[in-house]
C-alpha cells in the first residue's frame, strides 16, 4: 500500500476535514533564507514540476496534513537526486507523527502540529520509507521502532532555512533554486472542491472566511500565484494541484521553508555511540538508534515526555519492553536490565552522554542498560539563586582582606538566605516529581515496572539491577518499594498499593540525596527482607564533603546544602553523608552483612577493584571510570574487571571548557 492507496479518488469530503496546520511560533534561532542572484525565471510550468512524475498523496481526513505535506518535499527532492529516480516514497506517517514530537503542544489529545515542527523531527530523525511505516487512514501509528528509526538514517535532512513568507521575491528564488517549498497557510472556503474545479484556480476575496490551518508544497508559479501539490488525492483542483493568487497568499499564507536532502554518512571505523552523542549531526542521528532503547522521558508530574528528540509515549515504552529489550538480550545467558535515575544537576545532553558511555561497554558484559530522564533543571536554578543570595551579603567593589575571619561563616549565611528564597520550594518540587513517577498511576516509572515486572515473570533468566545518583536516589526511592514488595503495601509512599514482588539483585546509590527518613520507609524494608539482594553505598569523605563547592559560591557540597538549606528541618540527616550514616543504628547492622557494602570515597588505591572508587566530589560519582566499573563488578558478580569504563567529552563539557578558557585569556 502506498500513502495514494488509502483513499479511493473522488471519496474526499471538505466538511470532515481537520484543518490542524498551526502557524509557528516565533523562535528567533530559525535561519532565515537570504536570496541569492541565481537566475529566477518569470514562471516555472506546473508542467516542468510534474515531470517528475510523483503520485498525489491522500490524508483523508485526519489532520496529518504536515506530514503528508514535508513527505511530497522529501519524494520531490529524493527523486531530483542523481540515480534516484525510483527513490521508494518516504513515510507521511513518521513525519507526522515526528511533528507531534517537535511541536509547541505537548500531549497526545489533538490532531494537528507545526511545520517547524516536521522539519525540525526530519533533521533529527530523518525519514524512512512508506514501506517501513506505512500511513493507514484512521489508524495512528506512533512507535519509532529501531527498524523505522535505522531506515530513516538513510534519508537525512541537510540544510533547511525559513523563507520570509511576506517577500515573493525571496519565495521565487527560493523556488527557482531549489524546486519546491513546504508551506503553510489559512484555508478558506475557497479551497471546496465544488469551488476549485479542474481549472485548480482557487477562488478568493476578502471577504473569503477562513476555516483553519493547512500544510501543502509549493512546486511552481506565474503571474497570477503559486501552483501548490495538495494532499487531497487527485479528484481535487488540477489533479491534485491548485493555484493559490498572490493576493490569496500575501492575506492567508503562515510559514514556509526550503531545504536540501543531507549525506547519509557511513564512516569507515564506526564510532562508539558516546562519541557519536557528543559528535557530528549525521553522526547524531545513528546514535539516535542505538541510544532510543534505552532511555525512558519523563516530563513534569512524573508521567511520560510525549516531545522532543527521546520522547516516549506509551507505546513507545511497551515497544522498549516487547521488542528492544528481548531483541538485543536475545543470546544473553542472563538478562540483566540495569535501572538507572540521574542526579538533580544533569542537564538531558550530559546524560545522554552518560548513558551512551555506559552502553557500549555494558551491553557487551550483558546488562542492559536502561535510563529514566526527569529533566530536573534543578542546577540551573540552584545556581542562579545562590547567586541572588550571595549578592545581598556581597559589598561593592573587591572583598576587603580584612574580612577573611568571617569567609569561614559564609556558608552558613548562604544557607539562611538560600532557605528565605524560592530554591526550597523548588527542591520540594523535584523531589514531588520524583516520587510521582512511581506513585501517581499515570507515572512514566510505574507504567515501565508494570511492563518489567511482566517481563520478570515470563523469563526467568531476567535480573533486576538498580543505580541512582545524587536526587536519582529520591527517584528510585518508590520504585523499589513498588518493585520489590509482596502483596499489599502497608505503609510509605506506596502504602495500598499491590508490589510486584520482583527482587533487586544490586541497589547501587552514588552520593544519595534521599534523607534517612525517606530511606527507611523505601529501601530500607527491601534490603531487610532480600527484596534487594545486595546494597551498595558510595559516599564522599566528610573531608572531601567539605572541599567540595556548588557553583564556586557555597563551598561545601550540594548534599551539605540539601542537609542544611533545603530539607524541611536544619540538618536533616541524608544517606549521602558519611557523618550521618556513622552516626546511623540501622546502617550500621545493614553493613555488617557481606552482602551490603560502605564505600567511602575516594578509596586507598590498594582497596579491590569491586570496592573502589576514584570520585572526589558529589557530582564526580557517574563518570568516574572506577566508580562505575565497581558497579558493574558487582552486577556480574566478579573480583576481577572483565572491561574498562572511558567517558567521551560532551558537547555541554565542551562548551563550559570553551567559556572558561575565553574567561581566562581576555
Amino acid at each position: 500500500m502506498t500513502p495514494t492507496d488509502t483513499q479511493p479518488a473522488g471519496a474526499f469530503d471538505f466538511s470532515q476535514v481537520k484543518f490542524a496546520a498551526r502557524p509557528d511560533t516565533i523562535d528567533f534561532r530559525d535561519l532565515m533564507y537570504i536570496p541569492t542572484l541565481v537566475e529566477v525565471p518569470a514562471s516555472i510550468p506546473l508542467e516542468q514540476y510534474q515531470e517528475a512524475g510523483l503520485p498525489i498523496l491522500d490524508q483523508g481526513q485526519e489532520g496529518a496534513c504536515t506530514g503528508f505535506g514535508l513527505a511530497t518535499v522529501a519524494n520531490y527532492l529524493l527523486r531530483k537526486r542523481v540515480n534516484a529516480q525510483n527513490a521508494p516514497l518516504v513515510s507521511p506517517r513518521m513525519l507526522y507523527e515526528m511533528a507531534r514530537r517537535y511541536d509547541e503542544w505537548p500531549g497526545e489529545g489533538y490532531s494537528g502540529s507545526s511545520a517547524r515542527g516536521a522539519i525540525r523531527g526530519w533533521h533529527k530523525h530523518g525519514v524512512c520509507s512508506n514501506d517501513v511505516w506505512k500511513y493507514v487512514y484512521n489508524k495512528p501509528d506512533s512507535v519509532l521502532t529501531n527498524e523505522r528509526a535505522a531506515e530513516a538514517a538513510r534519508r537525512p535532512l541537510g540544510a533547511y532555512f525559513r523563507v520570509n513568507h511576506k517577500d515573493l521575491v525571496a519565495m521565487h528564488c527560493a523556488i527557482a533554486e531549489v524546486g519546491i517549498l513546504y508551506a503553510t497557510a489559512h484555508v478558506h472556503e475557497g479551497w471546496n472542491p465544488s469551488k476549485v474545479k479542474g481549472s485548480g484556480i482557487i477562488p478568493y476575496t476578502q471577504e473569503s472566511k477562513r476555516i483553519g490551518g493547512h500544510a501543502f508544497a509549493i512546486v511552481a508559479y506565474d503571474e497570477r500565484g503559486f501552483w501548490i501539490q495538495n494532499s487531497w488525492n487527485k479528484g481535487w483542483g488540477n489533479g491534485g494541484f491548485g493555484l493559490i493568487s498572490y493576493d490569496d497568499w500575501l492575506a492567508n499564507g503562515t510559514d514556509v521553508w526550503v531545504a536540501r536532502l543531507g549525506v547519509p554518512v557511513a564512516l569507515a571505523t564506526k564510532p562508539k555511540t558516546s562519541s557519536a552523542q557528543a559528535s557530528i549531526a549525521p553522526t547524531k542521528t545513528s546514535s539516535y538508534v542505538e541510544l532510543r532503547p534505552h532511555l525512558i522521558s519523563l516530563g513534569n508530574n512524573g508521567v511520560l515526555k510525549m516531545d522532543g528528540q527521546y520522547a516516549t509515549c506509551t507505546d513507545d515504552l511497551e515497544n522498549i519492553f516487547e521488542d528492544d529489550i528481548p531483541r538485543i538480550t536475545k543470546n544473553w545467558k542472563k538478562k540483566r536490565i540495569f535501572l538507572y535515575a540521574h542526579g538533580g544537576l544533569v542537564p538531558e545532553a550530559v546524560f545522554l552522554q552518560r548513558i551512551a558511555d555506559y552502553r557500549s561497554t555494558m551491553l557487551e558484559q550483558e546488562v542492559y542498560p536502561l535510563g529514566f530522564i526527569w529533566h530536573t533543571d534543578f542546577w540551573s536554578t540552584a545556581t542562579n539563586i545562590l547567586k541572588e543570595a550571595f549578592g545581598q551579603v556581597r559589598p561593592e567593589g573587591a572583598l576587603d582582606k580584612a574580612l577573611d575571619f568571617l569567609l569561614d561563616r559564609m556558608d552558613n549565611t548562604l544557607e539562611i538566605l538560600v532557605r528565605k528564597l524560592r530554591t526550597k520550594s523548588l527542591w520540594d518540587e523535584m523531589k514531588e516529581n520524583a516520587f510521582l513517577a512511581t506513585v501517581s498511576k499515570n507515572g512514566g516509572a510505574r507504567l515501565a515496572l508494570e511492563h518489567l515486572a511482566k517481563l520478570a515473570a515470563a523469563d526467568p533468566t531476567v535480573e533486576i539491577h538498580v543505580g541512582g545518583h545524587s536526587a536519582g536516589s529520591i527517584f528510585m526511592a518508590p520504585l523499589v518499594r513498588l518493585l520489590t514488595s509482596k502483596g499489599k503495601i502497608t505503609s510509605g509512599l506506596m502504602k495500598g498499593d499491590t508490589g510486584f514482588g520482583v527482587p533487586v539483585a544490586t541497589c547501587n546509590l552514588w552520593a544519595p540525596g534521599i534523607n534517612m527518613e525517606d530511606f527507611k520507609a523505601t529501601y530500607l524494608p527491601a534490603i531487610k527482607n532480600g527484596g534487594i539482594q545486595h546494597f551498595a553505598l558510595y559516599t564522599l569523605t566528610d573531608e572531601a564533603e567539605q572541599d567540595d563547592q556548588v557553583a564556586q559560591i557555597y563551598h561545601k557540597s550540594l548534599l551539605y546544602m540539601v542537609a542544611n538549606a533545603l530539607e524541611d528541618t536544619v540538618g536533616k540527616p541524608l544517606l549521602g553523608l558519611e557523618k550521618d550514616v556513622m552516626k546511623d543504628k540501622d546502617l550500621s547492622v545493614v553493613f555488617k552483612s557481606p552482602d551490603h557494602i560502605w564505600i567511602q570515597a575516594p578509596t586507598e588505591s590498594v582497596t579491590p577493584a569491586k570496592h573502589a572508587s576514584e570520585a572526589t566530589a558529589h557530582g564526580a560519582f557517574d563518570d568516574d571510570p572506577v566508580t562505575v566499573k565497581s558497579t558493574l563488578m558487582r552486577m556480574l558478580d566478579v573480583s576481577k574487571s572483565p572491561a574498562e569504563f572511558s567517558f567521551a567529552r560532551s558537547s555541554s563539557s565542551l562548551g563550559n571548557r570553551r567559556k572558561q578558557l575565553d574567561t581566562l585569556t581576555r
